[in-house]
């Protein structure tokens, strides 16, 4: 019997590959910092909200608590990060970053920057937000209800 389905033609599948490419892109310009992607990412959500909890980062960054709490561990060794009780519940953590992390997160935003700037090279703003809002869309429709 002869499929009609081509992953080739997927987006679900053209998505993940480019994102695949685009982290490992990304990766490799963090590794001279000896800092990951993640490792930023977690300093850009801790940076860019005022108070934030290791639940609320990894509900931002659509991982699990456990992946957090490894990225805040290794953040934390390296002196980048602190995290304290809550005055309600002593096992919420908040997030701050030290002095050392609000550097490392300066150095490193103009790299992130410019990557961006350089993937999204060529691309129409309204492309981009046509692309934007499929994925929303394509990303809604997963959710059974």
């Amino acid at each position: 019997m002869l499929s009609l389905f081509n992953l080739d033609d997927c987006l679900a599948f053209i998505t993940n590959k480019s994102s695949k490419r685009l982290v490992e892109a990304l990766d490799n310009e963090f590794r001279p910092y000896h800092i990951t992607r993640s490792q930023w990412i977690t300093m850009y959500y801790i940076f860019n909200n005022d108070s934030i909890t290791q639940k609320e980062l990894a509900d931002k960054m659509a991982i699990k608590e456990p992946s957090v709490v490894r990225l805040l561990q290794k953040l934390e060794l390296g002196g980048l990060i602190h995290r304290s009780e809550t005055s309600e519940d002593k096992r919420i953590k908040q997030l701050q970053l030290s002095s050392k992390g609000i550097k490392v997160y300066h150095e490193l935003l103009p790299i992130a920057e410019n990557f961006k700037r350089n993937t999204l090279q060529g691309i129409p703003e309204k492309d981009l937000e046509t692309f934007k809002q499929v994925l929303e869309i394509m990303t809604k429709n997963t959710i059974k209800e």
